[in-house]
């Protein structure tokens, strides 16, 4: 089996020193010293399995390239290491989708748990959402052992989202943008059809996660799946 890649925004010299010592013997690492290399490599370059990201950069702010990048930044797992440990900074992080905001300086034993527990999730969770199908005939979702109830078309359309990026967390705006286009609607109008889905994909040990990012279809028993 290959080595997980694993990309790291960071322009000190000396933590990307660090960063190879604790994982170049695991992970292929690839490092961007410069917000400018790090979005050509988003634009160019095959993503990797999960990226570290540091907030500040001589350049400027990863926070400045957010809405720019942000479908290709949710294409893929990322981890914000920062030294501002600001309400503001930490929100907007988990806002754009990040699974954890570690302050600088952090423990080196501490990021190297969270990034094998995280990649070991991730491998776990995509295993168990790419053996999920949809059957257009007869709107349902269904493994090798289970089927859901008969979904509406609606919901045929939001578990398809959901499944073309199993990793990927799919914005509320996006979804509601696909679904009802310019039309004007209640926020509870999605928040009913969520619910729906969630109970007729119970049987499926499946349910539809929400974050401050948006919405995710994750195994029932993953860690955030009481949120």
């Amino acid at each position: 089996m290959s080595a997980k890649s694993i990309w790291i925004l960071e322009d000190d010299l000396q933590m990307q020193a660090i960063y190879e010592d604790m994982l170049s013997r695991h992970y292929k690492l690839t490092l961007f010293s410069s917000l400018q290399e790090f979005r050509d490599g988003l634009k160019s370059l095959p993503l990797p399995d999960l990226m570290i990201l540091d907030l500040m950069c001589p350049d400027g702010s990863l926070h400045s390239i957010f809405d720019d990048l942000a479908p290709r930044l949710q294409e893929t797992p990322f981890l914000i290491v920062s030294g501002l440990d600001e309400q503001d900074a930490i929100r907007s992080s988990f806002k754009v989708g990040a699974l954890d905001f570690i302050s600088k300086p952090f423990s080196k034993s501490e990021l190297q748990v969270k990034i094998d527990i995280f990649l070991n999730r991730l491998a776990s969770q995509d295993a168990c959402i790419s053996a999920v199908k949809l059957d257009p005939l007869s709107m349902t979702l269904f493994t090798k052992s289970a089927r859901s109830s008969e979904l509406t078309a609606k919901e045929y359309r939001i578990l398809s989202l959901f499944l073309q990026a199993p990793e990927q967390i799919v914005p509320r705006k996006h979804l509601v943008m696909t679904l009802w286009k310019d039309i004007n609607v209640s926020e509870k109008t999605l928040d009913v059809h969520l619910s729906n889905i969630r109970r007729k994909i119970a049987a499926l040990g499946l349910t539809v996660v929400c974050t401050d990012a948006g919405y995710e279809l994750q195994p029932a028993g993953h860690p955030s799946a009481s949120t």
